[in-house]
């Protein structure tokens, strides 16, 4: 979801990243590297990071303890739209994640999830997108930042761009030939005038491992 925090980001919104946990090291890649690595991402998006390192082994399952914290964290930022991890996902991580942040974020307008190419189940059902034509350089330009993931095939820069055309084509963007998107689904969408759905960006915060319109079917593009 990069591109649409990029497009927050040009749109002069407050963006917060909230990374959970910089994981064990080993194959994962040294925490403090991952660290640096999403300084470097965040500063791309004039975003304010806030790493919050949680123990990953005490991740593999939601509890009481990690939605207190995300909680706290949320009622500082008090975001007007929170996107966090869909809760059909293959990564044991990103599913206690979402339904803790889901939990968190109860009184917040607007909450969706979004896809994660290397984990998100096919039960992902896409209601709502966001095209980042103009921001998918952006978005790989974060990505590139993330060395010690690089040599992963979801991380390559033509899987990113292939899977961004064919949101923008099944999404039923629009006609341009180099169309991207990305796609979400709504959990809660409350907007208060329905005449400003195609521009309804607000100050928004990204939960990561690293409205009330629930369960609504329709598509909505931002």
């Amino acid at each position: 979801m990069g591109g649409t925090l990029a497009k927050h980001s040009q749109r002069g919104d407050d963006i917060h990243i909230i990374l959970c946990t910089l994981g064990i090291g080993g194959t994962s890649g040294d925490p403090k590297a991952r660290e640096n690595e999403a300084s470097a991402a965040a500063k791309i998006l004039n975003a304010k990071l806030h790493i919050l390192d949680f123990p990953v082994v005490k991740l593999n399952r939601p509890s009481i303890e990690f939605e207190r914290v995300l909680r706290d964290i949320l009622n500082d930022i008090n975001p007007y739209r929170v996107y966090t991890h869909s809760p059909f996902d293959y990564h044991q991580v990103h599913e206690a994640v979402s339904e803790c942040t889901t939990n968190a974020a109860k009184d917040i307008k607007q909450v969706l999830f979004y896809e994660v190419v290397s984990s998100t189940t096919t039960e992902f059902r896409a209601n709502a997108y966001v095209d980042i034509t103009d921001y998918i350089d952006k978005k790989i330009e974060c990505l590139a930042h993330h060395t010690t993931q690089s040599g992963k095939l979801y991380m390559q820069a033509h899987i990113i761009r292939s899977l961004a055309h064919t949101r923008y084509l099944i999404g039923k963007i629009g006609p341009r030939l180099d169309g991207m998107a990305e796609a979400f689904t709504i959990k809660r969408m409350f907007i208060p005038d329905c005449r400003m759905i195609q521009d309804n960006f607000g100050s928004s915060s990204s939960v990561s491992d690293r409205l009330p319109l629930s369960n609504n079917k329709e598509r909505v593009q931002f």
